[in-house]
């Protein structure tokens, strides 16, 4: 049945264009307020644009209303109809917008939570990362074998002066008086522990550690890491470490609360609410990697975010190159920095001795501007015995020109890692059909897109369509996407509309966005129920604004269909902590999804 072929039609459309009138106003007012908390350019535009097209059907509206009742036609009632459809289109998805990301949502825990429940998310969350440390730690030591590296003090570059030492004496010595006048750097003792810098009462948690290309900052990170997990382990009371790559902070103006809290979402489905919460009180230890690899400008940009972040919780770790956080003049706000040494003589010799390639120290030690010279950094003397495995040739190069010495250990580096991929290529392994020389060639085009994106992990389930290097394919695959998008919404409405609709969403909505997880258990039933009745209220919502042009039965039929679709996928969407670590683990997470779904 049309609304339009009803007596009182006329009124009850004049009563829905005043909510309208006076809805969409507020709406607009609300979303220029957030125009500032936009991350992207294409965000705030879309803001605009939304205040914008409020502000035309309100005018068209307005003068809608005027009109004397002689002229309210089939022509002004279609007039109305469309401006409705419309109004309401865009109104319901800008609710939905605001109340999701109105200040304070995030951050509250709601009440309804247990204590056991908590409990067990802390458990789960501490044993995943527990999991997670003890993999990075395997794949990045040989024979389980780590190096304990000299740390210089460096707290000048958190912009904190030299630990002055109060002496109660009247007297002081030539030699204090000559440290206090010359600065002196001061260097760990050789064996001690990045936990026990971590843990001096003048740092409290709050560390910067630095160093070259290749010093072993990450390792150590994950060293750290594996005392702090033990800890929190041990004693309930401690904070859940939790390792971060920057490289993922994709948004200039994005707090570090919120980025962490999406960043756990996905790699362990542990609600956003409880992340901020945790982070805000000090139950989890954020331990971030990566500073420098955002590039110089939006390091700058991330640091200042940071310095934000640190003024509110009590205890951060952050690792960066030394030489990109001197040309980023920013300083962070730390407590105390420190910066990892290029290893010595007796360490690198002692290293090998420890896995038995004592070999191969001859070698490195009569190439001193070659191979000894790289061998000072961890990660380089890791691959030496791993390409070298049967030894080296030895050779005696001296350069007195430093750019001639220079070049020479480019070709060393190079040499090094043509020789360790080599290697790797040619152990038996599942190839899957691909020769030597399509693996370097796809290895290639990867870190290529990599380094293009700014990042140093790679998730197949983050894969997005922009990585397609060709503009045909891009557009096959929106054209594929939209004919898919097309069908499913031709179901719902006529085949015209939903092909529109297919065209639209292929085209300008086309990031791949993979499962939550989907738990169908009797305990959840009130989250379940909950969830369907918000999603039968915006169905019935859709149905009656639908409703005005195909009819009442047809647009309620179709709108509580969709509002069932809604509520269905939100009340089964677990919350349990889980560890994605597995290729293509969120895909099939997906597939499931999808068969259990349907």
């Amino acid at each position: 049945m049309n609304l339009t072929e009803l007596p009182s039609d006329r009124n009850l459309l004049k009563i829905l264009l005043l909510l309208e009138l006076g809805l969409l106003p507020y709406l607009g007012t609300l979303l220029s307020n957030r125009f500032e908390q936009q991350k992207t350019p294409l965000r705030r535009i879309i803001v605009i644009l939304l205040c914008a097209i409020y502000g035309v059907l309100v005018a068209a509206g307005g003068h809608l209303l005027s009109q004397k009742s002689e002229e309210q036609n089939t022509h002004w009632i279609q007039q109305v109809q469309l401006i409705l459809g419309f109004g309401y289109l865009f109104a319901l998805p800008t609710i939905g917008y605001l109340l999701k990301t109105r200040p304070g949502k995030q951050t509250k825990i709601p009440r309804q939570i247990p204590q056991a429940k908590l409990q067990q998310w802390r458990q789960d969350l501490l044993g995943a990362m527990a999991a997670e440390v003890n993999i990075r730690l395997d794949d990045s030591l040989h024979n389980d074998h780590l190096i304990q590296l000299v740390m210089a003090d460096k707290r000048e570059e958190v912009g904190r002066r030299e630990k002055i030492t109060v002496n109660p004496s009247n007297s002081r010595s030539l030699l204090e008086g000559l440290r206090k006048f010359f600065r002196v750097t001061t260097y760990s003792e050789p064996g001690q522990k990045l936990i026990e810098v971590f843990n001096q009462e003048d740092i409290a948690g709050k560390l910067l550690i630095l160093g070259a290309p290749g010093s072993g900052k990450t390792t150590m990170l994950l060293d750290l890491a594996k005392d702090l997990i033990t800890r929190a382990q041990q004693q309930p009371d401690q904070p859940i470490p939790i390792i971060a790559e920057l490289s993922d902070w994709k948004y200039n103006n994005q707090p570090i609360a919120e980025w962490l809290a999406a960043n756990l979402k996905f790699r362990y489905n542990l609600p956003e609410a409880i992340t901020q919460e945790w982070i805000s009180s000090g139950q989890l230890l954020p331990l971030l990697d990566g500073l420098d690899e955002l590039g110089l400008e939006r390091q700058k940009l991330c640091v200042q975010q940071l310095n934000q972040f640190l003024n509110k919780v009590p205890q951060v770790v952050v690792c960066c190159r030394e030489e990109e956080y001197k040309a980023g003049e920013q300083i962070l706000k730390m407590r105390g920095a420190v910066c990892l040494q290029p290893l010595t003589d007796q360490q690198i010799e002692a290293y090998l001795k420890g896995l038995d390639c004592q070999q191969l120290w001859p070698g490195i030690q009569q190439d001193s501007d070659g191979l000894l010279e790289l061998a000072r950094m961890p990660l380089l003397l890791h691959l030496i015995p791993l390409a070298y495995p049967d030894g080296l040739k030895r050779v005696e190069r001296e350069f007195k020109d430093p750019k001639a010495k220079e070049d020479y250990q480019n070709q060393c580096r190079q040499r090094l890692f043509q020789d360790y991929i080599d290697r790797k290529l040619k152990e038996s392994h599942n190839r899957r059909g691909y020769s030597e020389e399509e693996t370097r060639r796809w290895l290639g085009w990867l870190a290529k897109r990599l380094k293009e994106g700014q990042q140093t992990e790679f998730w197949i389930d983050k894969m997005q369509p922009d990585m397609l290097n060709k503009s045909r394919k891009k557009g096959l695959y929106q054209l594929s996407l939209g004919l898919i998008y097309g069908l499913i919404f031709s179901m719902i409405f006529e085949l015209s509309v939903g092909l529109v609709y297919g065209v639209i969403y292929g085209r300008f909505f086309n990031k791949i966005d993979l499962s939550k997880t989907i738990t169908l258990s009797w305990k959840d039933r009130n989250k379940i129920i909950e969830e369907l009745i918000y999603g039968l209220i915006y169905g019935l919502s859709v149905g009656l604004i639908y409703g005005l042009n195909v009819g009442l039965s047809v647009g309620l039929i179709r709108g509580l269909i969709i509002g069932l679709l809604y509520g269905l996928i939100r009340g089964l969407s677990g919350e349990e902590v889980k560890t994605r670590n597995k290729p293509n683990q969120v895909i099939k997470e997906s597939a499931k999804n999808t068969v259990i779904l349907s």
